[in-house]
């Protein structure tokens, strides 16, 4: 059992808990000091439609206690405005071991809910240096109780808008792997325009990670999984590297018109088995006991 399992991990590009591999056929070699340093600041762009709605940022007593005490968890950086990190801030390799005391390889969260992934995923790979983009405080609050509960050092969570981040905060080649969890669907067809994994991010993520990382993605839309497979699949630095099929209706749908997928034409799309590590949240069991299928993608940086 215990060789079945380092070979499931030798293909999924994860390091074995307490080991770092620097053979590059098995994964992306560590960012060396040179891919770390970027001298100056980046251009700097507001997105042209937020990815989110903050609908409610007021915390109970206790959800206020627990920000009063996150300490290092919660990580705090110049803002240019709420949520977007000011392009001064560059997360250099000097800062990284002031945040982290180390430089393992950095895996970066979008979209950390609850909090379940990331308190699972960093206590279990204490090898690897977690950062969760979020803008939630609800959801901030709970993540910082499930990594207090769980002792965890290797996490930490900044509360900034990813796309913001990724324009200006991230030295090129500096990322492990990037996680993107159900993200917000916007299942209204005016709102398609708001959905994160669009032709404007990915060539972001794809100059922040390393060579041969890996972006995985999970959602429980199929229109958004047929836009993930438009936008990533056409993508020259992404390579789809699924090994299942699933069938997909060719056209774009809304809330309110789904029915017309039934009558569509339909595509096969490559799309990866699910990824071990990334646990059952509560947020993924409701979709399945809602009867909605689970699209999982692997995409390796080219």
């Amino acid at each position: 059992r215990r060789v079945q399992r380092l070979q499931m991990e030798k293909e999924q590009g994860l390091p074995h808990p307490g080991t770092y591999r620097s053979n590059k056929e098995d994964g992306p070699e560590p960012p060396s000091q040179k891919d770390m340093e970027v001298k100056g600041a980046r251009e700097f762009s507001f997105p042209k439609r937020p990815s989110f709605v903050l609908r409610s940022s007021k915390l109970d007593e206790r959800e206020e206690r627990i920000f009063q005490n996150a300490g290092k968890i919660l990580l705090k950086v110049p803002e240019k405005e709420r949520f977007h990190p000011d392009p001064s801030f560059l997360l250099t390799s000097f800062k990284r071991r002031e945040i982290w005391g180390n430089l393992n390889p950095l895996v970066i969260e979008i979209g950390s809910g609850q909090g379940e992934e990331l308190a699972f995923a960093s206590s279990r790979f204490k090898n690897l240096d977690f950062l969760a983009l979020e803008v939630f405080p609800q959801g901030i609050a709970h993540s910082i109780r499930h990594l207090k509960a769980l002792g965890v050092e290797n996490a930490r969570i900044l509360q900034a808008d990813a796309f913001s981040f990724f324009s200006t905060a991230l030295p090129d080649q500096s990322v492990f792997e990037v996680w993107t969890f159900f993200p917000d669907p916007w299942p209204k067809t005016k709102h398609h325009k708001r959905r994160l994994i669009s032709p404007d991010f990915v060539p972001l993520v794809a100059r922040a990670l390393c060579p041969g990382g890996h972006w995985r993605i999970a959602t429980d839309d199929s229109d958004y999984a047929l836009q993930i497979h438009e936008v990533m699949d056409s993508s020259p630095r992404f390579e789809n590297i699924g090994s299942v099929y699933t069938t997909l209706a060719l056209v774009h749908v809304g809330k309110g018109n789904r029915d017309l997928q039934a009558g569509a034409p339909k595509g096969k799309f490559l799309q990866a088995e699910r990824f071990e590590d990334r646990i059952l949240t509560s947020f993924e069991k409701k979709g399945i006991e809602a009867g909605r299928e689970i699209y999982d993608f692997d995409y390796k940086k080219i």
